[in-house]
């Protein structure tokens, strides 16, 4: 069995965002956005490093706070930061930023800023699945769907409702479903840098409650994600 080795943590952020501008550094329940995947990574108490990739100077100071807690800030290539870049590309730079340090980790965590729910008991759930998993498959994290598959279709351009079940079953007698939550991937570092790609042909799940799976794409997300914050703390 290979061991997970020495780790790193990459959370990636850019600067812009279309739907929700800015919304890395926006305030969420009193601090900025990215504050919160940044703190649970450190309280994960990781074996390795964790490193913030971004474009963008106002994230990348965010991040230098952290620099006591091991918490590097790395400023991305311009080649990297355009909607063109690749969430590959992210990764081989900061390997390769990573290895001119001496610094030659086994396994990488990808944290996305943009699941600030997700908590350092996560992340370990998911790591304990990659080890479980002799260190050789990804592991996602994913949680329930809200509605069976079978309800999604598409709507013509004459209004007809097209592609979903016309069964009369009920939603608890489907069999359970789960989706991409987008919280935690884990991954051994031969597969970016030698194989090129994220995920295995065999990928291992890590459940999550749906209660900690909100992905921040826009405003309305951003509301809930704060209530429920809130929410939280009292």
């Amino acid at each position: 069995m290979t061991g997970v080795g020495e780790i790193l943590v990459v959370i990636p952020a850019r600067g812009g965002s279309k739907r929700l501008p800015r919304k890395n550094v926006l305030p969420l329940a009193h601090k900025p956005m990215i504050c919160w995947t940044i703190e649970e990574a450190i309280a994960a108490k990781l074996s390795g490093r964790i490193m913030v990739s971004s474009d963008d100077e106002e994230i990348l100071t965010i991040a230098r706070r952290y620099q006591a807690d091991g918490v590097i800030a790395h400023r991305r290539p311009d080649i990297y930061a355009t909607d063109e870049a690749t969430t590959l590309d992210v990764l081989i730079d900061v390997l390769q930023v990573a290895k001119a340090s001496g610094f030659q980790p086994k396994t990488l965590i990808i944290l996305q800023p943009t699941s600030p729910l997700r908590r350092s008991d996560d992340i370990l759930e998911a790591l304990d699945k990659f080890r479980n998993g002799g260190c050789l498959h990804t592991v996602v994290s994913v949680c329930e769907v809200d509605h069976p598959t079978a309800w999604i279709g598409s709507v013509t351009s004459d209004s007809f409702f097209i592609g979903a079940s016309s069964t009369s079953k009920r939603s608890q007698e489907y069999d359970t479903e789960y989706r991409l939550n987008g919280a935690v991937y884990i991954l051994n570092t031969t597969l970016v840098l030698q194989e090129r790609r994220l995920f295995t042909e065999k990928t291992l799940a890590s459940k999550m409650p749906r209660s900690r799976s909100l992905d921040i794409d826009d405003w309305y997300d951003f509301k809930i994600c704060e209530a429920l914050l809130s929410s939280r703390s009292n």
